[in-house]
């Protein structure tokens, strides 16, 4: 289920590759893994898809037939209304009726394209294993697939929650839910990744399985580096600026969380966990998630989106969920491994809402150094914050 404005892309992205003879060079060097699952290439399916034409909510629309028959057996098809708001799916709500009159309700996405299918196949894919891990932390999936009349047209359905709108879940019961989430999930292969390409809004996610966090962390932030240069063209700062983070930042804060008895295992990630995709069941006030980018990753990246200051889930919710996940050792170094993984999410930003690159500089005199001023400033504040870290850690050696 999508609020105003979820995942909203504003602009199209489109590659263009026109840099320099160096900065070419440069992004050869640094980017090495802007494929998926397969080796598959991500740079033909960058392009948002927008619906044309979206009924106003209310209004009663029209069904494909292959998504009337994706219904649970036993109920048949009775209406459909336009439902919500997203700037890129058409979303609404089916009623439907049982052989003995239960009236039920379910909740579908509809988007076109290449990337409407990898979008679908992948929200279906995460959402199922949020689901068996956690059944009352999430609607259920139902299906995902084809059009019949509309070949080109894919959809996505679940089950209808009845949702506080604007509103966030209360930090006990959703940290609770969400650290018990990460705990009890088992990745099926024992590695980071996911089976499938999930997509954090409409920016595919390389989740090609790997035995290292590290290495996969890196694999991923390469990924998002490179739609990065793709959809914003030329920016020698930033890549100054992020190449002592993979030489150096990256191994020295996550190669210790693979190595001694307390070796962090994979968890299952929501993997877009800001306060737009989470809220309050109106029928049980219990917390729900939904419109999941899931993975298995190290539980503590989940938490790398509520850095930001755009997103309100603050620093009351990272107090209460470290009451019941405490942080992976070495504990004194959690909170610039928070700012790392922060870095993958305001790439996750920039991509869709290109033309930022201002957002990511500085604009004082080394900010980074002051605490204070680096949590309330700007939005993205990513090259200054890879600074803070590249001069905090000078050397990828780790001496416990």
């Amino acid at each position: 289920m999508e609020t105003v404005g979820t995942h909203a892309s504003l602009k199209s992205h489109s590659p263009q590759f026109d840099y320099g003879v160096n900065e070419n060079a440069r992004i050869h060097e640094l980017d090495t893994s802007c494929t998926g699952q397969n080796g598959q290439s991500f740079s033909d399916v960058l392009t948002p898809s927008t619906p044309i034409d979206k009924p106003v909510p209310g209004q009663h629309i029209d069904i494909d037939s292959n998504i009337k028959s994706a219904l649970p057996v036993g109920y048949k098809f009775s209406e459909a209304k336009a439902y919500g708001s997203s700037l890129w799916t058409q979303t609404a709500k089916i009623t439907a009726i049982s052989d003995s009159g239960e009236v039920l309700a379910f909740f579908l996405k509809t988007a076109a394209g290449e990337l409407g299918e990898k979008m679908f196949q992948g929200e279906f894919e995460g959402m199922t294993a949020i689901n068996q891990a956690m059944p009352d932390f999430s609607p259920k999936p139902i299906a995902w697939g084809r059009c019949k009349n509309t070949p080109d047209l894919f959809f996505f359905l679940s089950s209808f929650i009845e949702m506080d709108e604007g509103d966030i879940p209360d930090p006990k019961e959703f940290c609770e839910n969400l650290a018990k989430m990460h705990r009890q999930s088992t990745s099926p292969t024992g590695k980071f990744g996911f089976h499938v390409t999930t997509c954090n809004g409409n920016i595919p996610q390389n989740n090609t399985w790997n035995e290292s966090w590290q290495d996969f962390f890196s694999n991923g932030l390469r990924h998002m580096l490179a739609l990065d240069l793709q959809a914003n063209g030329k920016q020698p700062e930033l890549l100054e600026a992020i190449e002592p983070i993979f030489d150096r930042v990256i191994p020295r804060l996550l190669g210790p969380l693979e190595q001694g008895p307390n070796r962090i295992r994979p968890a299952l990630v929501h993997g877009d966990l800001w306060f737009g995709n989470c809220s309050t069941n109106l029928n049980t006030d219990e917390p729900v998630i939904f419109d999941a980018a899931a993975f298995y990753a190290h539980s503590e990246y989940e938490l790398g989106n509520w850095r930001p200051v755009r997103n309100r889930l603050k620093t009351v919710h990272l107090g209460v969920y470290k009451s019941f996940n405490p942080p992976s050792h070495p504990a004194a170094e959690f909170e610039d491994r928070i700012m790392l993984y922060e870095l993958r999410f305001n790439f996750h930003f920039c991509i869709m809402v290109s033309g930022l690159k201002d957002i990511k500089k500085e604009y004082d005199t080394e900010p980074w150094r002051n605490r204070a001023i680096r949590a309330n400033l700007s939005t993205c504040r990513m090259i200054a914050n890879m600074k803070y870290l590249a001069e905090k850690y000078p050397t990828a050696a780790y001496s416990d």
